[in-house]
């Protein structure tokens, strides 16, 4: 695992957290309703020239999600949103949007309930997640989510970044912090997923390797 940051003048305080150790002979519980057959279908849909994968099959090759065909507009809460390898689970409503730089970013509202899922069409063995942060923003938490499989068919946590606000803040709401989560996994837990619940943040750009 590799993490890497840049911001100026005073970074977000970043805690990394490991997933909570499954218990041995303990079920994990139910699928949680937003992982219902329309997602199931959507992580294990035939891409051209390709053969109609297993559940949680390893992408063949790289991808880079900028969100640049998704519609701008609000994701309604408890909906989904279907880009070409990205599934967009909205908790909370979610905000696509696009900057002043003109790149297009997955947002929120301020407070500490956003609750967004980006869910990919195939796993990943490498994932750098970029984001920003605007001043004031509350703690927020990114999750990558492990791929799924015929007997597991959940996406559970792997590792988790806590984001917090430095003591040091630039006056006003104006600017903000940009970094980069870089998460490489362990073969057969590889990512199809991000979680992000809590504050408010931008995802601009997510990078994805086999």
């Amino acid at each position: 695992m590799m993490l890497q940051m840049s911001a100026t003048p005073a970074s977000p305080a970043i805690r990394a957290e490991p997933a909570p150790t499954p218990v041995p002979g303990k079920s994990s519980g139910p699928r949680p309703s937003w992982n219902n057959k329309q997602l199931q279908a959507f992580m294990t849909s035939e891409q051209e020239g390709y053969k109609r994968p297993e559940l949680g099959a390893l992408a063949p090759c790289k991808w880079d999600e900028s969100f640049e065909n998704a519609p701008p507009g609000t994701v309604k809460a408890g909906s989904m949103l279907q880009l070409n390898n990205t599934m967009i689970v909205a908790v909370s409503d979610v905000i696509i949007e696009e900057t002043d730089k003109g790149s297009v970013v997955v947002t929120g509202t301020r407070g500490r309930n956003n609750e967004c899922r980006l869910i990919f069409r195939r796993a990943y063995g490498h994932v750098r997640c970029d984001i920003r942060i605007p001043n004031g923003a509350a703690e927020s938490r990114i999750t990558y989510l492990r791929s799924p499989s015929a007997k597991a068919p959940g996406l559970a946590e792997l590792h988790s970044f806590n984001i917090c606000q430095p003591l040091q803040r630039m006056h006003g709401d104006a600017g903000g912090f940009s970094m980069n989560l870089d998460y490489h996994a362990d073969p057969l837990n590889e990512v199809q997923g991000i979680l992000w619940r809590g504050g408010l943040l931008q995802i601009s750009r997510i990078s994805l390797t086999p």
